[in-house]
């Protein structure tokens, strides 16, 4: 393809380069040692991550990768640059290749990194660059972390490049249209007693530390309604897709459960905690679950691993009958088309 003038940056979160605890480790040092991540003074954070985290989770961490991990790699890695080629087909098709744009991945964590994304885009001459972090939901550790370094490093590398970023899609009605439409042959078929909508957690603390930060969260009722007040509040995204996703399904909402995994730490994790309600679920006739997680756009260690593995067996092992999860977006056709759309939208707003 000839060089461009304008340019897509597609951004996912990383992943290790194999399922060795050598490469594990290396991934967990620069992703734990992000401040946007772990947001502790940085003396207590290298205390926390180089003294204790990386001398016990790394082992751990690696044989979990390799329950995942493919002949082909990480299923992360593959599910992004199957949707970032197909992007590209989608964007440039009616476009002259004199017209096209330069459409590239990259990750936050790990290959390709965000340097060489931007260094390749300096190298093919591209001018101005749409930046689609390819997080649903805005988020202090996910997405303000990838904005500032994104700026931090274009500023030394590629200053004179131009950026547009998308910062979120979380109800964007194409986006809840694919998300639905992945999940409807499921739903008609397995007939669940609840569609269990399992995000990534954050500490309630990382809340208060976005741009536009609530004045109250995490209490009861906040996040009943997206409004002004929380329109950038992580948790009261996550509830809005969730009730989006519900209409576009003909679900009726109390059908339709929100809650959060993934949590580390002894710190307050945003409620309510996905193990939790897979514990209580049986004893509540809850016994048939549905679930996906919408805040993931690639299958990766924390649906595949997590959900898919360990949160079957607790489920189970709790007395539940029937679990079955729902594969991410990955590379859907109707998913590119939404991101192609998305990325030429935003390239034309000035």
């Amino acid at each position: 393809m000839q060089p461009s003038k304008k340019g897509l940056f597609l951004l996912n979160l990383g992943t290790p380069e194999s399922p060795s605890t050598k490469d594990v480790r290396k991934y967990l040092d620069e992703f734990l040692n992000d401040p946007f991540v772990i947001d502790l003074p940085k003396i207590f954070r290298k205390i926390l991550v180089n003294g204790i985290i990386l001398n016990t989770r790394p082992k751990k961490s690696a044989e979990a990768y390799q329950q995942i991990w493919t002949k082909d790699g990480s299923p992360l890695m593959i599910h992004t640059k199957a949707l970032t080629e197909k992007v590209c087909a989608v964007i440039n098709r009616n476009r002259s290749e004199s017209e096209g744009v330069n459409v590239k991945m990259g990750m936050r964590y790990g290959k390709p990194s965000i340097s060489e994304t931007l260094n390749a885009f300096k190298k093919d001459q591209v001018e101005e660059i749409v930046f689609l972090p390819l997080y649903p939901q805005y988020s202090y550790a996910a997405s303000e972390s990838s904005l500032v370094e994104l700026e931090r490093l274009k500023n030394k590398i590629a200053p004179e490049i131009k950026v547009k970023t998308v910062e979120d899609f979380f109800n964007d009605p194409r986006f809840i249209k694919a998300l639905a439409d992945s999940m409807r042959e499921a739903v008609t078929r397995f007939k669940p007693d609840c569609l269990l909508l399992s995000y990534h957690g954050i500490p309630e603390r990382q809340i208060a530390k976005i741009k536009n930060a609530p004045k109250e969260c995490c209490t009861p009722g906040c996040c009943d309604q997206w409004t002004k007040q929380n329109e950038q509040c992580y948790r009261a995204q996550c509830f809005e897709t969730s009730r989006m996703l519900a209409k576009e399904l003909g679900l009726p909402i109390e059908k339709v459960v929100t809650s959060f995994q993934s949590r580390l730490g002894r710190t307050k994790w945003i409620e309510p905690y996905t193990d939790f309600l897979l514990k209580d679920f049986p004893g509540q006739g809850i016994k048939r679950i549905l679930v996906a997680s919408p805040s993931f756009t690639a299958d990766c260690l924390e649906t595949l691993e997590e959900i898919r593995i360990r949160y079957d067996e607790l489920f189970k092992e709790s007395g539940g009958a029937e679990f079955e999860y729902i594969p991410c977006l990955n590379s859907r056709d109707d998913f590119a088309e939404f991101v192609s759309s998305l990325a030429q939208e935003r390239s034309s707003q000035s």
